[in-house]
């Protein structure tokens, strides 16, 4: 499962509020806030992942990259509803909406028209 946030600390957030209920799953963070993309791309190739959560500009650039493969993805979780301190939801930030739309025609959505991943909407 992969979850698309609009920032690093909402990401945290999220990750935070998942330990009650993720038991032996292994999650990674997908962001670029004090964490080095090199870094994400050795975590990425020496294990295995049950969730994600980053912001969409980091998961653009490592599926670029090759490190991240979404072909194991079966769903992908945009935070859509959650709005920061200026009431903004991630679509209302304009870099976050063209790397999320980016991401989304690049790679998500031959992925759900194959019915391999399934898009919600949180």
């Amino acid at each position: 499962m992969l979850v698309l946030c609009s920032s690093a600390l909402r990401s945290l957030e999220l990750i935070k509020s998942m330990t009650a209920f993720k038991g032996d799953c292994r999650v990674i963070k997908l962001f670029a806030k004090h964490i080095k993309i090199k870094e994400q791309m050795n975590m990425l190739e020496k294990g295995m992942f049950h969730i994600g959560v980053g912001t969409p500009g980091r998961v653009k650039a490592l599926v670029e990259q090759d490190a991240l493969c979404l072909n194991a993805t079966k769903y992908m979780i945009l935070d859509w509803n959650w709005r920061d301190q200026k009431l903004r939801r991630m679509m209302d930030i304009p870099e976050i909406k063209k790397e999320t739309i980016d991401l989304l025609e690049k790679s998500i959505i031959k992925l759900c028209r194959d019915g391999s991943v399934k898009l919600g909407l949180f």
